[in-house]
Order: structure tokens, then sequence, then C-alpha cells
């Protein structure tokens, strides 16, 4: 396997720098998580306005745990579960009339 071009990469969530070690080839990838996450803290701060009760970890907080929900969200719309019992159950009766 090839060794890929490693990228020294900061990003800046929330006024703080990053710094990453990522793949070439993760680079968009790795730039627009950090925007779609500083838009995200963005929003609870519009949300939530100026509560004193809540300070930037509280935000970052709540933007990991909308970003896993959805996240198990997509995982469950690819739900292969199904497909992959009947593929067995195929393989299976294959697998008896060869014997015979």
């Amino acid at each position: 396997m090839e060794n890929e071009d490693k990228l020294s990469l900061t990003l800046i969530i929330e006024g703080r720098k990053y710094p990453l070690k990522i793949n070439r080839s993760e680079e968009q990838a790795f730039r627009d998580a950090g925007k779609k996450i500083n838009n995200k803290i963005n929003q609870y701060r519009v949300a939530f306005g100026d509560s004193p009760d809540l300070i930037s970890q509280d935000f970052i907080a709540m933007t990991a745990i909308q970003v896993l929900v959805e996240n198990f969200s997509l995982g469950q719309q690819n739900y292969t579960q199904p497909y992959e019992d009947k593929i067995n159950s195929l393989i299976v009766e294959l697998d008896q009339y060869l014997k015979e």
C-alpha cells in the first residue's frame, strides 16, 4: 500500500487552533467539517442568546451531540442486515444444492 502524502492542517474551532496531520486526500473533508462545526456552534449561540449559564464548551458539546445523532440516523438509513441475511440464506441453499 502506498504511503499517502500527509498534510499539516490547522482548523480553528470556536477561536481555538487545532493542528492536525491528515492525508492530503482528506483535506477538503476536514475543512468542510471545520466550517460545519463553527456554523452549528453559531446557530446554538443565536438560539440560546446571551444565557449566562452557557459557555463555549457547552455550545461545542451541543454541536457534538447533534453531529453524532445525525451520524447515527445516517447509519440507520444504510441498514443492510435484511439483505445480508437473505444473501447468507441463499448461500446456504446453494451449498446444499451443490452437495447433492
